[in-house]
C-alpha cells in the first residue's frame, strides 16, 4: 500500500510540473498606448486606424509628480467624445512619478491619487465611454514593494468593478514581496523596455534575450500579465560619471549641461518581430496580450508609423525598400524614397553616374554635400546624427544639370548602424 501511495504522489508531482511548463498558441491580443498629454487633431485622427488594427487602446489619463516642493497633477486633454465615437475597447492609465514614500492610505498623496482616479473614471462615464481596465503606472523602488501594497489596497475598491492592473519592472519578479503585491490587483503589465540608467556597457532599450527570460519567469508565477513592448526612439543625456540625467522625447526636450554625453536608443523592429513570432507560436498561458508603447501618431517624430508596427505585430521583420527618384529631364532632381515598411535610420552616400554629357552645375540641399568628378557625382549626408525616413517618406537631396539630356545610373549605400 505504501508503494502505491508513493507512486501516486510521484504522478501528481510530475503532472504539476507539466502544467507549469505548458504553452499556448492561440491568437495574441494586442493593444496600443496613447501617451500624449495634449490631444491634438493628429492624436484624434489616429483613433480610426487604432480601432482597425488593435484590440484596444490605453489612454494616459493623468500624471502625478510628488518630486517637487508641492505635488503636481498634469491631466491629459482626452477628447472623450472622439473616443466614444470610435467605440474603442478603452483603458485608462494613471502615472505616478518621483515618489519615495511613506506610503499611507490617508495622507495628501493618497487622497490625490484617489481623487484623480475617481475623476478619470467619472469623466469617461459622463461621456458614455466604457473603461475596461484601470492601469496604475508607478516604478516603485524595489525596497518599497511591501509598503506599496497600501496604495493598491486603497485603490482597488475605488476602481472596481473595472479591471485593476499595475505596471511591473522585471527586477520585481524574484522579490519576496512581489506576489503579495500583485494579488492586490487583477493582473500586471510587465515592462521589458527602459532607457538605461547608465551610459556604461552595451545597454539597450529592449534586450530581446532578457525579455525572453523575464516572460518565462513571469509565466511560472501563474498570474495573468501583459507585456509592454517599445515602438519609439529617444535621446538620453548622461553626466560625465555615466549617470542618466534626462530623456528627450517628442514633447520633452531637456536642456543638457556642457559635457553631457548624448546617446540614441530605439526599438529594433526586427528583434521585436522575432519575439512576437515566437510568442504567437508558443508562450506561457499567463501571457494574455501585448501592449505597444506607443500608438503611431502622424506628428510623433520618434515613433514607428503604422506600416512598421503592423509588420511587427504580425511577427515578421518590416520590409526595406529604399530607392532614389529622378524627376525632370534637365536639371534632374534627386530624392530618396522609402516605399517599404521599415522605419529607416540613414547615413547615406548616393552616387550618380552618367556618360556622353557634361555636368554644368549641381547643388545639394540642407544636410547634404555633393562633389563631382570624372562622370559621377556623390551626395553625402552630413548631419552629425542619422536622419530618419519613415515608411512613405521622401527626402530631397539635390539636383544635377547637364549640357545635354542624359541617363543617370544611381547607386547608394547606408553607412548607418542600428540603434540600440
Amino acid at each position: 500500500m505504501k508503494a502505491i501511495t508513493i507512486f501516486c504522489v510521484s504522478i501528481f508531482a510530475l503532472a504539476g510540473c507539466h502544467r507549469s511548463n505548458v504553452e499556448v498558441s492561440e491568437p495574441l491580443p494586442q493593444r496600443g498606448y496613447i501617451w500624449q498629454r495634449e490631444w491634438t487633431s493628429a492624436v484624434i485622427d489616429s483613433l480610426p486606424e487604432a480601432k482597425r488594427r488593435l484590440n484596444g487602446v490605453v489612454l494616459l489619463g493623468a500624471e502625478i509628480n510628488f518630486g517637487g516642493k508641492t505635488p503636481e497633477t498634469v491631466k491629459a486633454s482626452i477628447d472623450w467624445n472622439a473616443v466614444q465615437r470610435q467605440n474603442q475597447h478603452c483603458s485608462v492609465a494613471l502615472r505616478i512619478a518621483h515618489f519615495a514614500g511613506p506610503f499611507r492610505a490617508d495622507d495628501v498623496p493618497a487622497r490625490m491619487i484617489v481623487d484623480v482616479a475617481k475623476q478619470l473614471l467619472d469623466n469617461a462615464r459622463t461621456h458614455n465611454v466604457k473603461i475596461e481596465e484601470f492601469q496604475f503606472d508607478f516604478d516603485c523602488a524595489q525596497k518599497n514593494l511591501h509598503a506599496y501594497r497600501t496604495w493598491l489596497s486603497m485603490l482597488r475598491p475605488i476602481v472596481q468593478p473595472v479591471r485593476f492592473v499595475i505596471t511591473v519592472l522585471p527586477t520585481w519578479l524574484d522579490d519576496a514581496n512581489f506576489l503579495p503585491l500583485v494579488r492586490e490587483t487583477d493582473g500586471y503589465v510587465l515592462q521589458v523596455h527602459s532607457v538605461p540608467i547608465s551610459a556604461r556597457g552595451g545597454a539597450t532599450l529592449c534586450d530581446s534575450n532578457l525579455a525572453r527570460e523575464w516572460i518565462a519567469r513571469a509565466g511560472k508565477l501563474r498570474i495573468p500579465f501583459s507585456v509592454a513592448l517599445p515602438t519609439y526612439r529617444c535621446a538620453a543625456g548622461y553626466a560625465r560619471d555615466g549617470k542618466l540625467l534626462s530623456v528627450a522625447m517628442d514633447s520633452v526636450q531637456p536642456s543638457w549641461p556642457p559635457g553631457t554625453r548624448i546617446l540614441e536608443f530605439g526599438a529594433d523592429a526586427d528583434e521585436i518581430a522575432a519575439l512576437v513570432h515566437e510568442w504567437q507560436k508558443a508562450r506561457p498561458p499567463q501571457l494574455r496580450e501585448l501592449i505597444w508603447y506607443r500608438v503611431p501618431i502622424a506628428t510623433d517624430t520618434r515613433n514607428w508609423r503604422w506600416p512598421t508596427l503592423a509588420a511587427v505585430m504580425a511577427g515578421r521583420p518590416p520590409k526595406h525598400q529604399l530607392s532614389v527618384r529622378q524627376e525632370g529631364a534637365n536639371p534632374i532632381d534627386l530624392s530618396i524614397v522609402n516605399a517599404g515598411e521599415a522605419d529607416e535610420q540613414l547615413s547615406l552616400n548616393v552616387t550618380a553616374k552618367w556618360s556622353e554629357a557634361g555636368l554644368e552645375a549641381s547643388d545639394a540641399l540642407s544636410g547634404w554635400s555633393v562633389r563631382s568628378e570624372n562622370g559621377l557625382a556623390v551626395f553625402n549626408s552630413i548631419a552629425q546624427t542619422r536622419f530618419r525616413l519613415p515608411p512613405g517618406a521622401i527626402r530631397k537631396i539635390g539636383w544635377l544639370r547637364f549640357d545635354q539630356p542624359t541617363n543617370l545610373q544611381i547607386e547608394f549605400s547606408n553607412q548607418s548602424e542600428p540603434l540600440r
